[in-house]
């Protein structure tokens, strides 16, 4: 499965010096090149923007554009370099509260390589139920995708696969790191690697994605997550969540990605 490269990866910071990830072009095409040696055949690289910092629409504008000019530079190297993914911009999107969102959520360039599909986060410290946040992508006719909802801290009292399963119910996916199911988080999300396989366990899982920060934070491994889940009786599982799913995501209408054709991994189940 791996060595056949149908793996596709929907969160990482590989677009070099926008945010905390990849610091340079060379940074990123050893990231890149070293994912797609573990069988990632496609890639949307997704820097965070972080709605509550950006005050005025002027600034979420100019934030986009440093993110696409950067974008078109790491791309243009990609495509004389043999072996690397096929890749495509997104944005990791900070939203803690409707208001947040609704400022961005119409606006052109924002989505998953020019899909209809945003990827969320609310801010690892969580401030409520957030359901807010994704009732205004749904009712914007977007489609959401919570990030690495394993790694959240919940307020007291609110039991996390509850509130996770509240948000599926309000049409959200959910997406878990793959360091997750390795213990890659241990220090910084204590709780990460249960809560990851206990969603395995309730059916919440949809997605898995490196969030891949390049060398910074070393170690994210996909094939490390697939086999972790293989191991434990859930390679069906991986199969779904790290191709078949993310996939359907990557081929969807409108998608906009360069370098080798999209490899079809099949409808996702």
């Amino acid at each position: 499965m791996l060595n056949a490269h149908l793996l596709v990866d929907l969160h990482s910071h590989l677009v070099p010096r926008v945010d905390d990830g990849s610091s340079s072009i060379e940074e990123s095409l050893g990231s890149l090149a070293a994912l797609y040696a573990e069988g990632v055949a496609t890639l949307i690289t997704t820097p965070h923007l972080l709605l509550p910092r950006l005050t005025t629409d002027a600034a979420i504008d100019r934030e986009l554009d440093r993110h696409r000019r950067e974008f078109e530079r790491l791309a243009e190297a990609a495509l004389e370099v043999a072996d690397l993914p096929a890749i495509g911009l997104g944005q990791e999107i900070w939203a803690p509260e409707a208001a947040s969102l609704r400022r961005a959520v119409r606006r052109p360039g924002i989505g998953l390589a020019g899909t209809r599909w945003m990827l969320v986060e609310f801010g690892f410290d969580l401030e409520g139920s957030h359901e807010d946040v994704v009732h205004q992508a749904v009712s914007s006719g977007r489609g959401i995708i919570v990030a690495h909802p394993e790694r959240y801290r919940y307020l007291p009292g609110v039991e996390p696969l509850d509130q996770m399963r509240r948000w599926r119910d309000a049409g959200a996916l959910l997406q878990v790191n793959a360091g997750s199911f390795t213990g890659h988080y241990g220090s910084s999300s204590p709780d990460s690697e249960r809560l990851a396989w206990e969603m395995v366990g309730a059916g919440l899982v949809d997605i898995v994605a490196t969030d891949h920060h390049g060398v910074r934070r070393s170690g994210v491994s996909p094939r490390e997550a697939f086999g972790a889940l293989a191991a434990r009786g859930e390679q069906t599982l991986a199969e779904r969540v790290m191709a078949r799913a993310p996939g359907r995501i990557a081929r969807a209408s409108g998608a906009e990605l360069i370098g080798p054709a999209v490899r079809s991994p099949g409808a996702a189940g």
